[in-house]
């Protein structure tokens, strides 16, 4: 979708909040209390298209509570592109009424010495889809939890997230609950660990009894890049309908010396090769991106952090 299809308004938090092109059928609502961010967006008009751009310029800790409601038939692009220099604590409960769609892109820069916390609750009713999106570069504490209620048929999930980290101590939960039957999901998650980083991901999917034609994948891998560097990746499968189609799969291990070498040999430097090996390894579920800018921009990301 282009976005000269889409209703594109911009939300930008820094010591007051200002919006700008909110147009009819979106209602929006941010107010800052004793340095809470309280925020609401809410999706009320069905035939139009929302791409939101959120902004951080505050100068000290963002925290940020957010209700986020998507209607019937409504399609939501939200992204967050900001640079994060003193600390987040982010809580976010989004409701997705059936046949809505719901685009999350968070490309954040954040600084080595900071904590960081992000929790997001989001129900899933007939026929939605959302989509996730993290790319990160880690900092010194970081919390990341997402649970995702597929609570009706057809409800789908498909998400990635990517960490590139030479500091963090973080830790990544993704719980996917099928409610329903016919419900889908596919989530995968890549880390580069360097340095003293200590990276773990846990992802859990839950299928109810009765959840029938439930289709789930999950995939996690990491690179550990220097001795002191670790990663943890523990995936979790708790089945309880026979008519599933359920996979996991979880590994972590050192770059393959033989295609540095191979690189190397073609007159690549080390430093190079290295980095061409990092960007291949965390851009292969790219294509799980349908916006092409987004993907570009994802692209750039890795490029820039690796």
């Amino acid at each position: 979708m282009n976005n000269s299809e889409k209703n594109i308004c911009s939300i930008i938090i820094g010591e007051d909040v200002k919006f700008e092109n909110i147009p009819n059928g979106l209602d929006i609502d941010f107010q800052i209390q004793n340095n809470q961010i309280i925020g609401k967006i809410n999706i009320i008009k069905s035939s139009e298209k929302f791409l939101i751009n959120l902004s951080n310029t505050i100068e000290k800790k963002f925290n940020l509570e957010l209700e986020i409601t998507i209607n019937e038939n409504s399609f939501l692009e939200l992204r967050d592109e900001s640079d994060y220099k003193y600390g987040t604590d982010i809580i976010i409960k989004s409701i997705m009424s059936k046949n809505s769609i719901f685009e999350f892109f968070r490309l954040n820069n954040f600084k080595n010495n900071t904590k960081n916390t992000f929790n997001h609750n989001i129900e899933l009713a007939l026929n939605c889809e959302f989509r996730d999106f993290n790319f990160s570069n880690g900092s010194n504490e970081m919390d990341n939890n997402t649970t995702v209620s597929l609570n009706e048929e057809n409800a789908s999930y498909v998400g990635s997230g990517v960490m590139i980290s030479n500091s963090t101590n973080s830790n990544n939960d993704l719980s996917i609950k099928h409610l329903s039957k016919s419900a889908k999901s596919d989530c995968s998650f890549k880390t580069v660990s360097r340095g003293s980083s200590n990276i773990k991901f846990s992802g859990k999917v839950f299928v109810d009894h009765g959840c029938s034609k439930t289709i789930s994948n999950q995939i996690s891998k990491g690179l550990v890049m220097d001795e002191s560097a670790k990663i943890s990746l523990i995936p979790k499968l708790e089945i309880n309908n026979d008519d599933v189609i359920c996979a996991h799969g979880a590994a972590s291990g050192k770059p393959d010396e033989s295609v540095i070498f191979y690189l190397k040999s073609r007159g690549i430097a080390h430093t190079d090769a290295e980095k061409i090996y990092v960007q291949g390894f965390l851009g292969e579920f790219l294509d799980k991106i349908s916006n092409s800018e987004m993907q570009e921009k994802a692209m750039k990301y890795i490029s820039t952090h690796c």
